[in-house]
């Protein structure tokens, strides 16, 4: 029979061997690493994707429902506590530190543009949560008048959870504010546009100006920026109805930028001819954040 490769025991057949049993496990071990199942056992899970846009603007919406319907939850289980028998305080403890947990994923979600975490584990742990604490209380017959607000807690993490699996949902009826209309509509569209007459003035009087200062460049972009989205915000104001569901979040986000971009310049005794105006933008956006919450 003809010798392989393999056979040989020449020293330079021996090196080459090793050589290519070397390769071969590279080989393999990289095939595992980029399959995790193989290596774990089990499935890969799916990573989502980002939530953007509109998808986004459900999902904070259904957070704020969370902790709104959460909240009304340990209201009604203090409410019987008090009357009801001492037997049922002890459930209490579990349903502060729920409307807690679902308060502080509201504020994340709020900060998720900015600050991304996992939403898939969060909405699972608090889901686990919340279903532990409905079927303690079910089975001890205990703080009944919550058992209709951790029904809503448990169908608005279902529909988190659809969501999050590129499903289309709704935010539930009981959540959803009437689009604005009459006098608090033309006042909006009117802060709109004069929000839009400020930022572009400022971002003008910053670009005359923009060489006089160590960081005029980047706050003149801040600016520049600011009055493009003003713009946006004006043209959406006008073209159309004005929901708080969808105009409360751009509002709230501009706010929150003009609020920055005027503590950074004021800290670096930048651009002062157009604080005024800064001022003014922060005034006309917390007017208009206050017309959307109503």
């Amino acid at each position: 029979m003809k010798a392989t490769l393999l056979d040989d025991p020449s020293p330079i057949h021996r090196s080459a061997r090793t050589i290519t049993l070397i390769l071969t496990l590279a080989v393999a071990s990289a095939a595992l690493l980029s399959c995790p199942g193989a290596v774990t056992g089990g499935p890969v899970a799916p990573v989502p994707a980002s939530l953007a846009g509109p998808r986004y603007e459900t999902m904070r919406a259904l957070a704020r429902y969370l902790d709104t319907t959460a909240q009304g939850a340990l209201e009604g289980a203090l409410d019987d506590a008090r009357h009801g028998p001492s037997s049922e305080g002890k459930f209490l403890f579990p349903i502060r530190a729920f409307a807690a947990a679902a308060a502080a994923f509201d504020e994340r979600v709020e900060k998720y543009p900015g600050a991304p975490f996992e939403i898939p584990s969060q909405v699972a742990k608090l889901a686990a949560r919340a279903r532990g604490i409905d079927q303690d209380l079910r089975a001890a017959h205990a703080l009944e008048s919550t058992y209709d607000e951790l029904e809503g807690v448990m169908d608005v993490l279902d529909r988190m959870t659809a969501l999050l699996g590129g499903k289309e949902v709704e935010v539930p009826a009981a959540y959803l504010v009437p689009v604005l209309s009459g006098a608090p509509l033309e006042q909006f569209r009117q802060l709109a546009h004069d929000l839009q007459i400020v930022a572009t003035r400022q971002h003008a009087r910053a670009r005359r100006d923009v060489g006089r200062y160590p960081r005029g460049e980047q706050f003149l972009g801040e600016l520049d920026y600011f009055a493009g989205q003003s713009r946006d915000l004006h043209l959406r104001a006008d073209a159309g109805a004005v929901g708080p569901q969808e105009m409360g979040p751009i509002v709230d986000r501009l706010l929150e930028a003009a609020r920055a971009a005027d503590r950074r310049m004021r800290d670096a005794q930048a651009f002062p001819e157009v604080w005024d105006d800064s001022g003014r933008a922060i005034t006309i956006l917390y007017r208009m954040a206050t017309l959307v919450r109503s």
